[in-house]
């Protein structure tokens, strides 16, 4: 396998070719001594005649490091076993320290993430949700506490949060900073800022009472018309991503503050004790969870003892206002896009390569009804040439529907300069423009028995069980269409 670097906008492999990567989220949100989830032969076997070939293994704090300063050797010794799987089958992985209401609390209130030692709640006590997992963010004020002493780098156990949580990610950096298969690391999924949050909630709900009665965005009279047809679809499309944004917006502000006061001096700490260890593995900016929504991100790029680290990415999440909800089979396209192209505007921004980290959120992978929504967020990616991570794996994702949309035909290297990608659903056709080095090859994934129409030589590199299979085309140096038709 190749190291996997960065040129600019885009990833790179080691004969320069860029790359794009596609897979799941396959989290670990239990604990446990070992990993939930059985990565075996037949697992990766399944992954890569599907076309994917990174994982973002969601693993969190309280499993590695139970009690302080002891780390699990027979957890680590299943991650161990799924590295080694991974790299058998050509699949990267990106480590991700999962997190989600800072900790589980002991089973309470639906989170996970930091062992409870970690936890300083200063005497709150944790509560179950009553609506949706994520209301605790806003409302738990042991959430705000736990997360307030973790920003401030405040003691446990005679030593500070953050010191000890870096010291966690030297360690995993050590174990498996020298094997192929490492894409990266995750450094914190999604962020929360404390009890700051509070002064947020009040200034949400001005904004949202102000874009409500005053936006010329809000199309009131398909709203009163929905409502009086007591359609849940036609209700949600009238809400459009523009007037989120424009709520969404007046939090810019206290997001800004808290990047440049909390969060980058966090990521450029974690960062150097990864490089004190070891030079591989891209660090991802992830973005906090109210950038989720719509919110600008402001944090500047990872620097490493005041120079620019070169192995940085960026990784949004983003879904519809529905998600965690009966009403997600009416997810709307169209507003997610809205939160999509802010985080385009921070990838600009940032000058590194993106790839959706999260996105997605259906629960039931049998349930085809969202599909059109999940269709139109897959070809804005491909607009973007971004790769995907969807959110999540749930044990027979790769027998079940879902793959019927996931499994799509993607480029995996292309050697040369990339233009566009895109499938054609009407014609049942993919396309892929770019302008060949002539010197390496170019690789696809074809989800389907398919006709290549191309300028160059083709070969069939791997032919799945499935049907699916990895083309490789050899192209002399210029402008190169590459038309894959599916029987």
């Amino acid at each position: 396998m190749d190291r996997i670097t960065v040129q600019q906008l885009q990833f790179a492999d080691a004969q320069g070719r860029m790359r794009i990567f596609n897979g799941m989220n396959i989290d670990d949100k239990q604990i446990g001594e070992t990993f939930r989830y059985d990565l075996n032969e037949e697992f990766f076997q399944k992954y890569t005649a599907h076309g994917f070939n990174l994982i973002r293994l969601a693993v969190q704090w309280a499993n590695l490091e139970p009690q302080p300063g002891v780390y699990s050797e027979r957890y680590l010794a299943s991650i161990d076993a799924i590295f080694r799987l991974a790299e058998q089958y050509g699949v990267y992985i990106l480590l991700d320290m999962h997190q989600d209401l800072y900790s589980g609390f002991g089973g309470v209130g639906g989170g996970d993430g930091a062992p409870d030692w970690a936890c300083l709640t200063d005497g709150a006590v944790p509560k179950p949700y009553k609506f949706v997992w994520a209301e605790a963010y806003v409302f738990g004020k042991w959430v705000h506490n736990c997360f307030d002493h973790f920003w401030n780098n405040d003691k446990a156990e005679g030593k500070g949060l953050q010191d000890r949580y870096a010291e966690l990610w030297q360690m995993l950096a050590r174990r498996y900073g020298e094997s192929p298969a490492l894409f990266g690391y995750d450094l914190l999924n999604e962020p929360a800022p404390g009890s700051a949050a509070k002064k947020m909630v009040a200034r949400l709900a001005l904004s949202g009472a102000r874009q409500i009665l005053t936006s010329k965005k809000l199309r009131r009279g398909s709203i009163a018309a929905a409502l009086i047809s007591r359609d849940p679809k036609r209700i949600l499309d009238a809400v459009p991503g523009a007037i989120i944004r424009d709520i969404m917006d007046k939090l810019d502000g206290y997001e800004k503050d808290f990047d440049f006061r909390f969060y980058l001096p966090f990521l450029n700490k974690m960062a150097a004790a990864i490089r004190a260890v070891t030079p591989n593995g891209i660090l991802m900016i992830e973005q906090p969870f109210l950038c989720n929504g719509g919110v600008r991100l402001s944090v500047p790029p990872i620097t490493v003892n005041g120079k620019r680290e070169p192995l940085q990415c960026f990784g949004p999440h983003a879904y519809d206002m529905t998600v965690d909800t009966p009403l997600y089979q009416y997810a709307n396209a169209d507003r997610v896009k809205t939160f999509f192209h802010e985080m385009r505007n921070s990838q600009l921004r940032l000058q590194v390569p993106a790839i959706v980290g999260e996105w997605g959120g259906c629960s039931d992978n049998r349930d085809t009804a969202w599909f059109g929504h999940a269709d139109e967020l897959l070809d804005y990616f491909d607009g973007n040439q971004w790769g995907q991570l969807y959110w999540d794996y749930h044990g027979d994702d790769l027998d079940a529907p879902l793959m019927q949309m996931l499994s799509r035909s993607c480029p995996v290297a292309v050697a040369g300069e990339l233009i566009r990608y895109g499938r054609d659903p009407v014609h049942r056709a993919f396309t892929l423009e770019y302008e060949a080095d002539g010197m390496n090859e170019t690789v696809l994934y074809a989800h389907r028995p398919c006709a290549v129409d191309c300028g160059g030589t083709v070969r069939t590199i791997t032919q799945y069980p499935n049907g699916a299979s990895l083309l490789g085309i050899a192209a002399d140096a210029g402008k190169t269409t590459v038309v894959l038709t599916f029987e």
